[in-house]
C-alpha cells in the first residue's frame, strides 16, 4: 500500500523522517491521503517546525525501517 510520510531536509545528507513520541516510543505516521499529510505538515510549520516534504512510499518499506530502528508506525486513515 502506498502511504505518505513527512521528511525534513529531503534529499540532503541531513534528511530525517518525522516522528511523534508516544510514551517512550518514536512513531512514524503513515498517511493514507496526501492531502492529510500536507495539512499536517502545514500545522507543524505553523508551530515553528522546519518545512516538511511529503513523500509517497510503500508502507512495507516504512515498516521495515521501523523494525530496524526500533520505531513504531501508525497508519493515519483518511480525514
Amino acid at each position: 500500500m502506498l502511504v505518505h510520510i513527512l521528511l525534513f531536509n529531503a534529499g540532503t545528507d541531513n534528511e530525517g523522517i518525522h516522528t511523534v513520541q508516544i510514551g517512550e516510543r518514536n512513531t512514524i505516521l503513515m498517511f493514507q491521503e496526501k492531502d492529510d499529510a500536507l495539512r499536517y505538515a502545514g500545522l507543524l510549520e505553523a508551530q515553528d517546525f522546519p518545512e516538511a516534504t511529503v513523500e509517497t512510499i510503500d508502507s512495507e518499506e516504512v515498516e521495515q525501517f521501523c523494525r530496524q530502528a526500533d520505531y513504531e508506525w501508525k497508519v493515519v486513515e483518511s480525514g
